[in-house]
């Protein structure tokens, strides 16, 4: 198909034909912007809705699993901002903005579970992190880069929440400074803010390990 899709191609009895009908469908829903999409998951349709969680799943995943470092922790929270984005979607301002706008509710969400989980550390029977950093390394990254990639979530761990959250967005999911701001609800300034202060406790580290080595 070329050119923009028709609301037509997409009516829920056409969904309801054939298997390769169905996959053709998923392929020219797959083309639709996102404020196409918010507005027709405004009107309930389930193609739209289905749309914007197989667009943005893995995104979502992704920033849960590396702040969180607990799978099972990382897939309650991606399935918490998806229930909750498609029952507040009326909310969304700016339907482009999509895709910022859940990653802002993603963090909101882990924000919670970072709480608790000092809580339950405080108390002793916090849960041990499944998911270091060593996970965005490249298949053939050795095991000296893999070791410095373990460290640093050594060190990641003990920064405050929200400079945690800031720096992760920025260099580990290479999210603009814009988009940072967005996802943390706070100013530009205030996510440029906390990402320096990450960023001198990480050169920090990288210092003493090589004095050290």
């Amino acid at each position: 198909m070329n050119g923009p899709l028709s609301a037509k191609a997409l009516e829920p009895d056409a969904q309801r034909r054939g298997g390769g009908e169905v996959h053709t469908l998923r392929v020219a829903a797959d083309r639709v912007p996102d404020e196409e999409l918010v507005r027709r998951a405004l009107e309930r349709e389930p193609w739209a809705e289905e749309t914007i969680y197989r667009r943005h799943v893995a995104f979502v995943a992704g920033i849960s699993l590396r702040l969180l470092r607990n799978q099972a922790e990382a897939e309650d929270v991606t399935q918490e901002t998806f229930a909750l984005a498609l029952e507040q979607l009326g909310k969304l301002r700016d339907p482009q903005a999509l895709r910022s706008w859940l990653a802002r509710i993603a963090v909101s969400r882990v924000r919670r579970r970072f709480r608790r989980q000092r809580i339950l550390q405080t108390l002793g029977i916090g849960r041990a992190c499944d998911a270091e950093l060593e996970s965005v390394a490249a298949p053939g990254a050795s095991a000296e880069v893999r070791a410095e990639l373990a460290a640093l979530s050594r060190v990641l761990a003990k920064l405050p929440m929200e400079q945690q959250i800031a720096w992760t967005l920025r260099h580990i999911e290479g999210e603009e400074l814009e988009q940072v701001a967005r996802a943390c609800d706070c100013s530009l300034a205030t996510a440029k803010r906390r990402i320096d202060a990450a960023e001198a406790r990480i050169r920090l580290h990288v210092r003493l390990s090589q004095e050290a080595t």
